[in-house]
């Protein structure tokens, strides 16, 4: 896999991997937040042949642009759309993970004739009603400056893991 940037429409340049034939079947990968297009470097050589994959970072995230606004849900689902539009396609599967998750939902309510299905894994129900979430975010991550700490990646990364995961994918997640 090799490591990519496209500026989309709005002016911002996102960084991605494409795994699989450019004729495969899209399905477009959205990480949690703090993460990158790495959450899903272990999944993609997995995946069946007929299928290309994306896997973006995110606005802010990895080495994608870091605009100064723009870090609503309803801004990163316009991303996505603007993504698929600059690759060149129309409808994908979208598949989410947390923060990916709730994109992903908003871009279906948003883009449903471009969504072919929706993969939502650990996925909150009721995420931006949550009172503590708010408190959450400007106790941990609104303080957060590049680049971020290794050590705190790392525990962050840790932490949030039900079951062991590789060193060497602890090590990918955690790099720069």
């Amino acid at each position: 896999m090799q490591k990519k940037a496209i500026t989309i429409s709005t002016g911002l340049q996102l960084e991605y991997v494409e795994h699989g034939p450019v004729d495969g079947i899209p399905v477009m990968f959205l990480h949690g937040v703090t993460d990158s297009w790495r959450s899903f470097e272990a999944v993609l050589p997995l995946l069946p042949g007929h299928v290309r994959a994306f896997s973006v970072s995110m606005r802010g995230h990895g080495d994608s642009g870091r605009p100064p606004s723009g870090y609503l849900v309803t801004d990163m689902s316009a991303d996505v759309a603007a993504f698929l539009d600059a690759v060149g396609v129309d409808r994908a599967t979208i598949v989410g993970h947390s923060m990916g998750a709730g994109v992903a939902q908003r871009f279906a309510i948003d883009h449903l004739h471009r969504v072919s299905a929706l993969v939502l894994i650990g996925a909150f129900a009721s995420m931006y009603q949550e009172p503590g979430l708010a408190a959450f975010f400007e106790s941990s991550i609104a303080g957060l400056t590049d680049p971020i700490e290794r050590g705190f990646a790392r525990e962050w990364q840790l932490s949030t893991t039900a079951n062991e995961i590789p060193a060497a994918q602890l090590e990918a997640s955690t790099r720069r």
